[in-house]
């Protein structure tokens, strides 16, 4: 599972792939992720699909017994380096990101994850949109 092949387009990770054949990242921490897409020639069956088939783990909201509200835990094994979960919300500018946080923190919760790999320019809010990953910053 190394180089390009049956129609598979790592881009610029250089060729290889970021996962392994279990799907578990292969990579050093820090280094974008080059799935395959529709302009591949590959199927939905290609190792190199991790992210977008989504959530495979049974996973569960709970009450956290300390008082933060809401936590996240697995019900199966996961190995490491698995994908888990997207964090999935709502883009947003970092100027915006400050308005409502200001808000969300006097409400007591903030759903906001900085999308800082190159500049510190966007912001995921998942106060509205979003998944079960809204709940993994509070517990």
């Amino acid at each position: 599972l190394g180089e390009a092949v049956g129609g598979c387009c790592p881009g610029a990770s250089s060729n290889k792939f970021a996962y392994n054949e279990a799907g578990q990242v292969r990579i050093r921490a820090g280094l974008p992720i080059y799935e395959c897409n529709s302009r591949c020639r590959c199927g939905a069956d290609c190792p190199n699909r991790v992210v977008q088939k989504g959530i495979r783990y049974d996973l569960c909201i709970f009450r956290t017994g300390n008082g933060r509200g809401w936590g996240v835990r697995t019900l199966e094994r996961i190995r490491k380096n698995s994908f888990v979960m997207e964090y999935v919300g709502e883009i947003i500018t970092s100027e915006e990101a400050e308005r409502r946080g200001q808000v969300y923190d006097r409400q007591g919760a903030t759903y906001l994850f900085d999308l800082d790999y190159v500049e510190d320019v966007y912001t995921v809010d998942a106060a509205h949109y979003g998944n079960i990953s809204h709940f993994v910053n509070h517990s």
